[in-house]
């Protein structure tokens, strides 16, 4: 069965395929013969490696980002049979012809190592992954669709769904929708939370009643109905009050392209989004050339606005950015959250959400002396966020990223039995399916937003005047 995804021509695959220049002009019918440059066809280039010779070890990569990489692991990984069998601190030199990393000291050690069946196959995944990324074929995965038709439901059971229901092209390789799935997961992680069909339900036991109560007041933001009786959406203009998507500890994430993140836009196109970047780590954009006179009256005519903030709006470094015909606004914010808290407020549970891609609140281990200055960290915008009553979401690498972000939830002072659960910890049906390895142990192998999870501030019972309980609700 053939799979549908998507994803957008890179720049890299831009530059690569240059611009057909050798096509014939529909006026160039004259009596002086054309040079041979103007009617000889460009023939496209034939890519650097073919699908049948994507293996090679690092460092006879021809690549040499990728010859760097494997230098960095030969510098930070530790040899694994040296240190566990013979307790030496040897780092790894020897490549395995297998998976073509640096994975032990010599290749004896490698021979010893009977463990090393276990991953040298996702090893020679990412190797292969890697390469193909850089073979200069046309990346036809990367072409992401426009605006879903009204008419024409998305549906979010899996990737190949997903893909199919929302128009993307057809690709009948693994390995590309391996690499669609690492470009969209940030996107279309939000977006399954958040839309009306999401695949986390009651039914499946991964929304809880607190969930679904908090969800279906986003939803109502997200997802107007047509017969409301406010003129705005009589006129079909959009609603003057953008939902906003605040995301903490931003890192890979704000780097992402804009059309990459026009896709969580293109899943509700009835309301306008502002997503927010917020981090010390987050990825702040050159700052725009600055604008003339007349930029202002010219600017509501364009598709794509960008607009350089001075430090004063938000008091820390900034950039925003408008797309998507106005209904897509990107602002990133270069500071630790707990500096803006309060400017961004106030907050609303209708309006606002809260999302943390792999925030690390349990690593490293409790026993770590780290662990004190970490917690003082998060905790406090935890907090904060909390007293808000907005959901907030958070998503792992692993199995045991996800249960050590919970259990530190569970102990953290001030956040102990201050919240409820919105969407219980496990799986996410769209996290990356591509192998992510760690260049200080090639055994260590993550997919990034493996597993997600939900939380909210508590909602308390007081008991009235009149002596019956009730519910101070959002």
């Amino acid at each position: 069965m053939s799979h549908r995804i998507a994803t957008t021509t890179t720049r890299r695959s831009l530059a690569r395929a240059g611009t057909p220049n050798g096509r014939r002009s529909l006026f160039g019918l004259s009596n002086r013969k054309p040079k041979p440059s103007t009617t000889a066809t460009t023939a496209p280039k034939a890519p650097l490696l073919t699908q049948d010779n994507l293996f090679h070890p690092l460092s006879q990569s021809p690549f040499p980002e990728m010859r760097a990489k494997g230098d960095r692991i030969r510098q930070l990984a530790w040899c694994p049979v040296s240190l566990s069998k013979y307790s030496e601190h040897l780092h790894v030199n020897y490549e395995c012809p297998d998976c073509g990393y640096p994975t032990h000291a010599t290749r004896e050690r490698w021979q010893e190592d009977d463990q090393h069946a276990r991953y040298w196959p996702r090893l020679r995944e990412a190797n292969e992954d890697e390469h193909d990324l850089r073979s200069g074929r046309e990346m036809t995965e990367f072409k992401l669709p426009g605006e879903q038709p009204y008419e024409e439901a998305v549906s979010f059971g899996n990737w190949d769904v997903f893909l199919y229901t929302r128009g993307f092209p057809s690709i009948e390789s693994e390995r590309s929708r391996r690499h669609v799935s690492k470009l969209l997961t940030y996107p279309i992680s939000i977006g399954s939370v958040l839309h009306e069909n999401s695949p986390y339900t009651v039914r499946n036991r991964r929304l809880l009643p607190e969930g679904l109560r908090s969800l279906m007041a986003l939803r109502h933001s997200l997802h107007p109905t047509e017969d409301r009786n406010d003129s705005s959406a009589k006129a079909g203009l959009l609603p003057p009050q953008p939902v906003r998507i605040l995301i903490l500890g931003a890192r890979a994430e704000s780097s992402l392209p804009p059309h990459v993140l026009a896709q969580l836009s293109h899943l509700f196109p009835a309301v306008p989004l502002h997503v927010f970047f917020i981090g010390p780590e987050a990825y702040l954009p050159a700052p725009a050339r600055a604008a003339t006179t007349t930029s202002s009256s010219s600017s509501s005519s364009s598709q794509e606005q960008e607009a350089a903030e001075p430090k004063s709006v938000y008091g820390v470094p900034s950039h925003t950015r408008i797309e998507h015909d106005g209904r897509l606004t990107i602002t990133t914010l270069k500071s630790p959250y707990a500096e803006v808290h309060d400017l961004l407020g106030p907050f609303d549970p209708y309006q606002d959400v809260f999302f943390a891609f792999s925030p690390g609140f349990g690593f490293p281990d409790e026993q770590s002396p780290e662990l004190t200055q970490l917690e003082t960290n998060w905790n406090a915008d935890v907090r904060k966020i909390l007293e808000t009553k907005c959901a907030l979401f958070g998503t792992g690498f692993s199995p045991v990223d996800i249960e050590r972000d919970v259990v530190a939830l569970d102990k953290a002072q001030g956040i102990r039995g201050e919240f409820d659960w919105l969407l219980t910890p496990g799986e996410n049906v769209f996290g990356s399916e591509k192998w992510e390895v760690a260049e200080f142990d090639p055994r260590v192998a993550v997919k990034t937003n493996w597993g997600i999870w939900g939380i909210r501030g508590k909602r308390y019972e007081v008991r009235g005047a009149d002596g019956e309980d009730q519910v101070i609700a959002v």
